[in-house]
């Protein structure tokens, strides 16, 4: 159970079509748990993709049962005030569905020469040359150090109760130490550290019905009250 909550997105195979491999981590020198059995450090791989397999499982449980108790509670306030009222319930949900799915989409991606840092709100490329240290604190949560005062912190690792009995913080820890010592370096343009706000179109699409939907509703309640 220690290494289940690791899973590795592993890069673009041949043909054009992605692999993924998850399982336990095993030793000290591997990333996947392969299905032959063979513990081995992927190199051939494009990006390595670290998360807590518990964020899709929470949101494949929690959407879906948002959603059928949205349309129960619109369905039961407009058979008592109408659609009018009813439908508010419909962008509430579309925003906590926004929420949910952007913090899902937090992780930790190696790539060749960079390292990205996936969180909510920004996403941080790390030039592999410009990490100096990777560590987890107290609280559990993995920080990556570009000097001795910059942290970033990465949300997809972030202390949890689970985390303390798992140890899931420490084996991403250990597998980044393993790739920064692969070889691999950025080129002088790319040594510095950016930072871009992050992309996730299933959350930005909910967000942005929630804003249509919501602007929609106000209008109509206006006119209709005309």
């Amino acid at each position: 159970m220690t290494g289940e909550l690791i899973e590795a997105d592993v890069g673009v195979g041949r043909g054009g079509r992605r692999t993924r491999r998850t399982g336990r981590m095993c030793g000290t020198d591997s990333v996947t748990h392969p299905a032959e059995g063979e513990c081995r450090w992927e190199r051939s791989v494009e990006s390595i993709v670290l998360r807590r397999r518990m964020w899709p499982v929470f949101v494949g449980i929690v959407v879906p049962g948002l959603g059928i108790a949205m349309i129960a509670a619109v369905w039961n306030v407009t058979a008592v005030n109408g659609f009018r009222t009813g439908w508010q319930g419909i962008p509430v949900y579309l925003a906590g569905v926004g929420v949910i799915v952007r913090v899902a989409c937090c992780r930790v991606e190696l790539r060749e020469t960079t390292l990205l840092v996936v969180n909510p709100l920004r996403t941080h490329t790390i030039p592999k040359s410009a990490i100096r240290d990777v560590s987890v604190n107290e609280g559990g949560t993995l920080g990556v150090w570009i000097d001795e005062e910059q942290e970033i912190q990465c949300y997809a690792f972030g202390g949890s109760l689970i985390d303390h009995f798992l140890g899931t913080s420490d084996k991403a820890e250990r597998t980044i130490e393993r790739w920064r010592s692969s070889g691999g370096a950025a080129s002088k343009s790319e040594a510095t550290p950016r930072v871009s706000w992050t992309l996730c179109p299933p959350a930005d699409v909910a967000i942005l019905l929630c804003i249509v939907i919501t602007v929609t509703g106000i209008i109509w309640m206006a006119i209709a009250g005309t």
